[in-house]
């Protein structure tokens, strides 16, 4: 039984190796959308050493990322953008730049990106996320979340709407960008990286709300998803409703 265990544990270990090379595209992707409208404004940047950079850091990542659940969970993808996001704040940071000023490019890159995927894939998702069988199952998810079968994943509860002021949310009280991040020792750039929900979530046109998030030093992160509402822009993030609370004022002043 333990080596049945252990072979069960080895192949999760490596299931970001296997998949490395659709993962590394992802690289390519996320800078060829920033290429044409953000890292322009950046003169300084050499934006072909920051990708070829961003390859490698993600690349030696990929035996360290936590095992989720593989393609069919629904957190393997923002497992994979959140190394993503670390591996290009490791690149990014030894050029001095301040935390916010990274988290800035951050969520440009993120935002032009979210942008340049196609109208047709935007609606199909837009379609989906407020649709029945979306809600039952992350309500069945989220009931599975609490046994923990992945200790590095998220963890919550599903918040069920009243169709007014929103269809239905989460309640995250374990992040697993946050474990990741942790692990990595790029906490700093934590608070900034959430605010890419914001840009994802406003370019696919899905009503998003939130109030307060873990990585601000708030116990929970709270989704809320609303139909026919426009979602606000996720920067500065002093206009964020989640940020003006005292312990996120602290977070970003520390930055």
């Amino acid at each position: 039984m333990d080596s049945e265990i252990a072979k069960f544990d080895n192949n999760n270990k490596r299931y970001y190796i296997k998949n490395k090379e659709k993962i590394i595209k992802q690289v390519t992707s996320l800078i060829k959308a920033a290429k044409k409208e953000v890292l322009p404004i950046y003169g300084e940047l050499d934006v072909d050493l920051i990708e070829t950079q961003s390859r490698i850091e993600l690349e030696n990542m990929l035996s360290r990322l936590p095992y989720v659940g593989g393609d069919k969970a629904p957190f393997t993808p923002l497992m994979i953008q959140s190394a993503l996001t670390i591996a290009l704040y490791k690149v990014i940071k030894p050029l001095n730049w301040s935390d916010r000023d990274i988290g800035k490019l951050i969520y440009e890159i993120a935002e032009s990106h979210a942008q340049s995927i196609s109208s047709i894939k935007k609606r199909l998702y837009r379609k989906a996320i407020f649709s029945k069988k979306m809600k039952n199952y992350w309500r069945e998810w989220f009931k599975e979340s609490q046994k923990r079968e992945y200790p590095e994943n998220w963890v919550g509860n599903f918040i069920e709407g009243d169709g007014k002021d929103f269809d239905y949310g989460f309640d995250f009280i374990e992040c697993g960008w946050l474990k990741l991040i942790q692990n990595e020792g790029a906490e700093d750039i934590a608070p900034y990286a959430c605010l890419c929900d914001y840009a994802r979530m406003q370019a696919f046109g899905i009503g998003f709300k939130r109030t307060k998030t873990i990585a601000a030093g708030a116990e929970t992160c709270d989704f809320r998803f609303i139909r026919n509402y426009q979602t606000q822009r996720g920067w500065p993030p002093e206009n964020l409703e989640e940020n003006k609370t005292p312990q996120a004022k602290e977070t970003f002043r520390k930055n």
